[in-house]
C-alpha cells in the first residue's frame, strides 16, 4: 500500500481445524489464518503462553480473536466460544506461533501429475492444487518441500493441499518413493513464483463453502491448453 517493503506478521498460526469445534463454527481457516490477537492482547513470541490463557478464561463464554489471513491479505474480527466438545482442547484446533512474510510465495503449485505416481494416487488435481505444508512444518519454497519428501521416502506423510477451485484445504496422505517408475519421489512437476501464486479468493475468508465441497476430492481437471509455463519449476 504505497510502498513495496514487506514486513512480517507473527502469530499463533491454525494448523488443524477439527470438523464439529468451536475452531470450525467460527470459521477459522488452517495455514491461511494468523491469530495475532486474542480479547485485545497481541500475541507475542515472548508470551505464547498468553493465547493458552487467554481462552482458558474465555471458556464457556466467549473470545474476540483479530485474525490476518495470508490467502486474502486480510484482517478480521473472530468470535469464537472456547467450551468442552465432543472432540480435544477448548478450541478443537492445533495453532504454533510462527511468522509470516505477506510479500513470500505461499504454497507450492502442482503443474502436471504423471500416471500411477505417488502424486497421482494422492489425488493431485493439476493447476488446482496448492502444496503446503505438513502439521510440522511450511513449504516456503520448492526446497523446503523437496526435504520433506526426502526425509519421508518410503513414509506416509500427510500433507494439506489448497484447492483455489473449491476454494478449500484438504488433507492428502503421500508416499514419497523412487520405486514408482518415473522421476521424482513424488512423481509431478512444481512451480512457484509470480505465475503460480494462490489466487486473489472469490470469497470472503472464514465464509465456508460447500461441505460437500470442503471434504471430497476435487474432480480431474483437464485444461484445453497448457497455461505459459515460467520459472522456477521443477520435478518433485
Amino acid at each position: 500500500m504505497g510502498g513495496s517493503s514487506s514486513h512480517e506478521i507473527g502469530g499463533v498460526r491454525v494448523f488443524k481445524v477439527h470438523p464439529g469445534s468451536p475452531a470450525a463454527e467460527a470459521g477459522l481457516e488452517v495455514f491461511f489464518d494468523f491469530i495475532v490477537e486474542v480479547n485485545g492482547t497481541k500475541i507475542e513470541p515472548s508470551c505464547q503462553q498468553a493465547f493458552a490463557e487467554k481462552i482458558q478464561e474465555s471458556e464457556n463464554s466467549q473470545a474476540k480473536l483479530l485474525v490476518f489471513n495470508t490467502r486474502a491479505h486480510s484482517t478480521r474480527e473472530v468470535i469464537v466460544a472456547p467450551r468442552r466438545w465432543a472432540g480435544g482442547g477448548l478450541l478443537g484446533a492445533t495453532v504454533r506461533f510462527d511468522v509470516v512474510d505477506p510479500a513470500e510465495n505461499q504454497g507450492i503449485r502442482v503443474l502436471e501429475v504423471f500416471p500411477n505416481s505417488p502424486a497421482a494416487h494422492a489425488g493431485l488435481v493439476p493447476f488446482q492444487d496448492f502444496l503446503l505444508g505438513t502439521a510440522q512444518a511450511v513449504f516456503h519454497d520448492i526446497d523446503e518441500l523437496v526435504e520433506a519428501v526426502t526425509n519421508n521416502i518410503n513414509q506416509r506423510m500427510q500433507v494439506y493441499v489448497y484447492n483455489t477451485d473449491s476454494e478449500s484445504v484438504r488433507e492428502i496422505i503421500l508416499v514419497p518413493n523412487n520405486d514408482w517408475g518415473g522421476d521424482g519421489c513424488i512423481g509431478c512437476d512444481i512451480g512457484t513464483g509470480l505465475l503460480h501464486r494462490i489466487p486473489a479468493p472469490r470469497r470472503l475468508p472464514g465464509s465456508s463453502p460447500s461441505s460437500a465441497a470442503a471434504q471430497a476430492p476435487p474432480a480431474p481437471f483437464s485444461p484445453a491448453a497448457p497455461p505459459v509455463a515460467a520459472p522456477p519449476a521443477a520435478t518433485a
